[in-house]
């Protein structure tokens, strides 16, 4: 299985050659910056698992901080 950003081509996430790991390829700016990222099938869904958690905690403040807007708006008599 491969994902990859096909506008920038900065991330690429595939399981390795012999299936024993997931792989995270990161481009850099300069060669030198490229990484690889190999975690093993326990850290891959701990990593999957955050990132969801941080999204959804995302969606969250942006509803609060637009509910604080509208309550920071003058009310009209």
């Amino acid at each position: 299985m491969k994902i990859m950003d096909e506008v920038t081509g900065e991330i690429l996430v595939m399981r390795d050659p012999f299936r024993s790991c997931v792989e995270v390829h990161i481009k850099g700016t300069v060669p030198d910056e490229y990484r690889i990222v190999r975690l093993a099938r326990q850290e891959a869904r701990r990593l999957a698992a955050l990132i969801l958690f941080q999204a959804e905690r995302l969606e969250g403040a942006r509803v609060r901080r637009v509910e604080e807007l509208g309550e920071a708006e003058p009310k009209s008599a």
